[in-house]
Order: structure tokens, then C-alpha cells, then sequence
């Protein structure tokens, strides 16, 4: 059956005229009416729309055999995703997660600035790079999320698709591995560093001390790039799995608040201890301590919910 036929077969099966039917899919009712006469195809875009709206695969939608409307698997309720989508889904997250790891490390790099040069020349720098930082999360959030389907919903593949993307998952989880340990040696070795300091009355400054938030930085960086592939991945070979968690995240959120208000504080309290006392060095425990303070907090709110 060609595809014209198939269309508007599917959508008499589910009762929508030409109207709604172009509505749901953001399209003028011409375009359907064109479609149904035989007159063109529809964008890749609004094709996978179809495939979700209609419950059945691209292949069932685009070749001209009649098949079985079940025989592709995908008559189950849920988001079908082809390869195609897939496939970039996956690539704009790396996209994404490679400008936040940029810019948490970023962050983390500047504390070295005021521990390597004089205290005016190297606090200017510091807030110059800090507002840069800040500037690469705050475009990344403002950036508009897409494929937020194939994240709030259960998924739907073609089986040889799945078969193929689980097992090679299932080799980029020893990459990702490896990065991840590679991060938590670097931040280990680099507790390491003050003891090869010199002794002077400016500690503070030692270009060697000044490492530390240099490895930490490129630490972090590792692991936000190796988590946020394997999250990604998980979400696709653990579909069902990864939904049900969402929903768990999406309760649990409702005390998010604290995150937005303890990490600013602790960043301002992290420079007044800097600039007042010029004391960087320990400084930075704020943060751990911050990080602490966040854990406790949630697991008692969630432990009374």
C-alpha cells in the first residue's frame, strides 16, 4: 500500500478529520490534503511525528508493502525513536554536556589565577574568567532543549536497531569507565601537591599549589562528559528503567530549591574568605562543605515526604 493510502487510512482509524489531524502535527491542512492525494512526502521531522502519533514504525509508514500493522514491534504505547532520532539525540546531549563541562571547569580553573599572580592583577583575572564561565552555563541553559519526548517518555525501537545500539553501549561503558577512574586518580595524586610546595611566607602563590584546581578542573570535565554519555546511553538501552526513575527525579525536584540557593552562597561566601583574608587555599573547603550540607538536607526532606 503506498504511503498516501497508509495515511489516511491511519488517520480515519484514529477519527481525526484533515484539521486536527494537521494540528497535531503544526501543519497547514493543505499540506495533509497533499499528502493524502499522493501530491509529496512530509519532512523527516514530521514523519517521526507521525510514527508517535500513529504508534507504528517509519518503515511501516514508508514502505509499500502491507505489512502487519504489529509486525515492526512498535504498536506499543510509547514514543517510537528511530535510528535517525536517536542518533541525534545523542549528539546534541554531547554537544550539551561538552559546554557545561567547559564551563563547570571553567569555574574550577579560576581559583588558580589568584594563587599565581600578585593579588590585583590576579583578582581581576579571576572575575574576568569566573564571568565567563558563568556566561557558557548560563547560554547552555537558556539554549532550547530538544528531544524532551525521548526523555519523559517510554520508548519505542525497531528490535535490530536496539539489538545492535545495547551491544555497542555496552563497549562504550568501558571508555566511559575509564575516564571516569582517570578523573578520581587525577583529583587523588593531586592532594599530593602542597607537600611539594615551597616554604615560603607566600604558599599561597606557589605556581605548584596553583595546580590543584588546574587538575580538578580537567577531573570534572571527564566526568561530566563520560556521565552524560552514559545517562544518555542508559536512558536508550533502559528505557523503562530510566522512565520510572524520571518520575522519581520529577518528585524528589520539588526540593530543588536548595541547590539554587546553597551553591551561589557558598561561591560568595568562597570569595569573601579570599578577598578579606586572602585565604583560597582553604577556602575552598566552603564547597565541600557546601556539598555536604546539600546531601543532608535532601535526605531528610525525602526521608519526611
Amino acid at each position: 500500500m503506498e504511503f498516501y493510502r497508509k495515511l489516511k487510512k491511519l488517520r480515519a482509524q484514529k477519527g481525526w478529520s484533515q484539521e486536527e489531524f494537521a494540528e497535531k502535527l503544526q501543519v497547514s491542512r493543505q499540506a495533509v490534503s497533499k499528502w493524502e492525494n499522493g501530491q509529496g512526502y512530509p519532512e523527516t521531522e514530521k514523519l517521526v511525528k507521525m510514527s508517535r502519533l500513529f504508534q507504528v514504525s517509519l518503515d511501516y509508514l514508508l514502505k509499500e508493502e502491507d505489512q502487519p500493522l504489529g509486525e515492526q514491534g512498535t504498536t506499543e504505547e510509547g514514543y517510537y525513536a528511530s535510528q535517525e532520532v536517536v542518533e541525534a539525540y545523542l549528539l546534541n546531549k554531547k554537544q550539551g554536556a561538552k559546554k557545561i563541562a567547559a564551563g563547570v571547569a571553567v569555574l574550577i580553573a579560576s581559583i588558580a589565577l589568584p594563587m599565581s599572580f600578585q593579588e590585583a592583577f590576579g583578582y581581576v583575572l579571576f572575575m574576568m574568567v569566573v564571568a565567563v564561565g558563568v556566561a557558557i552555563l548560563v547560554w547552555q541553559g537558556l539554549s532550547v532543549k530538544a528531544y524532551k519526548e525521548l526523555e519523559t517518555q517510554p520508548l519505542v525501537f525497531d528490535d535490530s536497531f536496539i539489538q545492535d545500539f545495547r551491544q555497542k553501549s555496552l563497549a562504550n561503558r568501558k571508555r566511559y569507565g575509564i575516564l571516569i577512574v582517570t578523573g578520581i586518580v587525577i583529583i587523588i595524586l593531586s592532594f599530593g601537591i602542597p607537600f611539594l610546595t615551597n616554604d615560603t611566607d607566600h604558599t599561597d602563590r606557589d605556581p605548584l599549589l596553583a595546580l590543584m584546581p588546574l587538575t580538578w578542573a580537567f577531573a570534572v570535565y571527564l566526568f561530566i562528559i563520560a556521565g552524560s554519555a552514559m545517562e544518555c546511553e542508559r536512558l536508550v538501552t533502559n528505557n523503562e528503567e530510566y522512565v520510572k526513575e524520571y518520575e522519581k527525579y520529577e518528585q524528589l525536584s520539588k526540593h530543588g530549591w536548595i541547590h539554587a540557593v546553597i551553591w551561589p552562597l557558598a561561591t560568595v561566601i568562597f570569595l569573601a574568605i579570599g578577598f578579606i583574608w586572602n585565604a583560597w587555599h582553604p577556602g575552598w573547603l566552603v564547597f565541600l562543605v557546601a556539598a555536604v550540607f546539600t546531601i543532608a538536607y535532601t535526605t531528610w526532606k525525602n526521608s519526611r515526604d
